[in-house]
């Protein structure tokens, strides 16, 4: 049987933060990124896409690792079965790296996906961190 409580309080207080970042990032996305980036040369607008993708990148990364940590919790896989299948958070280089130069440009929503998004990553990174040790 599952384990309950408490115990999943920080796992579906991220996920539901997770799920909301992305939803805000498809939405910004489909609707925002292409009117405030079309005054924009081919290069800077690619950069700009770039960041847009690293961002989902992030988030679902953050996802797959979170539904993992609840299949954990109810005992359809071991923690053993996780660790032999995925590479650490933190060691997805492209979820980690940030690009600098595209600052300039940047929209201020674009930053504030960016910002937040990298922020959750990191806390995530951590606390997989703690749990696989």
């Amino acid at each position: 049987m599952g384990k309950v409580g408490s115990s999943t309080f920080w796992l579906d207080q991220t996920f539901d933060e997770t799920m909301s970042l992305l939803e805000e990032a498809k939405y910004y996305h489909a609707y925002r990124f292409p009117k405030q980036v079309d005054h924009l040369n081919p290069c800077q607008r690619l950069e700009l896409t770039r960041e847009s993708l690293r961002i989902t990148s992030r988030l679902s990364h953050m996802i797959s690792w979170l539904m993992h940590e609840k299949a954990i919790l109810n005992d359809e896989i071991t923690r053993h079965e996780y660790l032999e299948r995925n590479i650490p958070l933190a060691e997805e280089s492209i979820c980690t790296s940030t690009c600098e130069e595209v600052l300039e440009d940047c929209p201020k929503r674009l930053l504030s996906l960016m910002d937040r998004s990298l922020s959750l990553f990191i806390r995530a990174s951590r606390l997989e961190k703690m749990l696989r040790n």
